[in-house]
């Protein structure tokens, strides 16, 4: 008797669970997903399903009357992305500077096949502070869909050309003194 409650308690939690997917801001390299898997983990109204670190595509599941206890009508889909934005700043907020390191964005509006693959190789040593500071001065440039700068310091961005190039990024680079290596 008491499994079969479990079971019926354990259905009806997960008739209730809903998804979206959301681009996160703030995955600037591989080595990022862990740290945004441990900044949700005080978060137990949110659960990351899914993350596709190349697009920054995160899905999440939650129960929307534990998300917006207090909703008294059926929330928007804008709603709840500013609320699960809320909770992911917060998690991922420092308590000592106050700077916010994850955030959510809505998924890009352009088709895939309509994005131009940049890579741009940098001089930096392996330093995680500076693939941060590399993925932020792109990541911020108009058109910029997706940008990850790996352990290698290889800068992979997802740009829609008609917005930006290969000349913005590497001026948006050379802005906040990132080492280019000589052609």
């Amino acid at each position: 008797m008491k499994t079969l409650t479990l079971l019926l308690c354990l259905l009806c939690i997960s008739l209730r669970a809903e998804e979206s997917r959301h681009r996160v801001f703030g995955l600037s390299d591989p080595s990022r997903e862990l740290d945004l898997r441990e900044q949700l983990k005080a978060v137990p109204e949110l659960e990351l399903a899914a993350l596709d670190l190349e697009t920054a595509v995160a899905t999440f599941r939650y129960d929307v009357t534990m998300l917006l206890p207090d909703a008294k009508n059926p929330p928007t889909a804008e709603t709840i992305a500013k609320r699960l934005d809320e909770l992911v700043k917060k998690a991922s907020k420092n308590p000592v500077s106050g700077h916010v390191t994850f955030s959510l964005k809505p998924l890009s509006s352009v088709p895939e096949d309509q994005l131009q693959k940049i890579e741009i190789q940098l001089g930096l040593s392996d330093c995680k502070g500076c693939r941060y500071t590399a993925y932020l001065a792109c990541a911020k440039l108009d058109g910029v869909e997706s940008v990850i700068v790996s352990q290698a310091s290889l800068v992979t961005a997802w740009v829609q050309p008609s917005l930006t190039t290969r000349e913005a990024l590497i001026d948006a680079l050379k802005k906040v003194r990132i080492g280019l290596p000589t052609p």
